[in-house]
């Protein structure tokens, strides 16, 4: 289980800080994607999803976090891999991608994967995990998740499973939001492994957000500039 207690790290405590109000932490912009045929791209329908999907810098992680680049799963087989969907309803902005379930068993074998680690040891803390997106019909995998491992630990679901019951309605992007804290984290590795629950299960996903927030503890650095302007702060309300 996932723990959820928080505690301040010893020099947030001598310094008399607390961790920094609930933020967006890291927030995947998918706007640069542009994979339609003869948009440069150089993809074909039912292609191999490139690796990355996005680089790091599209994760526009919060000051005292990195993040690596946004990859796709990889099979035993590349005839197995995530494959890219590219058709009339693909539009600029989003991942359209298929074949999470590639055995169509209900197994989700494929996923979107990216790690988050802080700069401070112990100071990540995790709230809630979001994705946008819509399913082009029945056949697209109906099981939203996400899973997690913490400071390298074994993989396991964040929060629940919810449905999106919602197929070939697009494109009319949904947000599903996972809450469960994770907390004195020193790296979060994040997973999007949707699986098949009621039905669908190699058809195509349109994604284009995925966002985590929580807190991060500032760096001792920047608390200790922190406590001392409110430090001086009350000796001038004093004076």
């Amino acid at each position: 289980m996932i723990k959820n207690t928080r505690k301040v790290l010893p020099f947030a405590v001598a310094l008399g800080m607390q961790a920094t109000e609930a933020a967006t932490l890291i927030d995947w912009d998918f706007s640069s994607l542009d994979w339609r045929t003869g948009q440069g791209s150089g993809l074909a329908t039912n292609d191999l999803a490139p690796n990355p999907i996005l680089g790091s810098t599209f994760g526009n992680a919060a000051a005292g976090l990195t993040v690596t680049d946004l990859i796709p799963s990889t099979g035993p087989n590349i005839e197995d891999n995530l494959k890219v969907v590219i058709n009339a309803t693909t539009a600029a902005g989003e991942a359209d991608v298929r074949d999470f379930d590639y055995g169509g068993n209900g197994t989700n074998e494929n996923y979107l994967e990216f790690t988050v680690t802080a700069a401070v040891p112990g100071s990540l803390t995790i709230e809630t995990i979001s994705i946008s997106q819509w399913r082009n019909g029945a056949g697209a995998v109906d099981g939203v998740a996400f899973e997690v491992s913490v400071n390298g630990e074994a993989f396991s679901l964040y929060d629940s499973i919810q449905i999106d019951s919602d197929a070939g309605n697009g494109p009319a992007f949904e947000t599903f939001t996972f809450t469960e804290t994770i907390a004195d984290a020193d790296t979060v590795a994040v997973r999007y492994a949707p699986r098949a629950v009621n039905q669908g299960s190699t058809g195509n996903l349109h994604i284009n957000n995925i966002r985590v927030t929580g807190t991060i503890i500032p760096e001792p650095s920047a608390l200790g500039l922190t406590a001392i302007a409110s430090f001086a702060g009350m000796l001038r309300r004093r004076r």
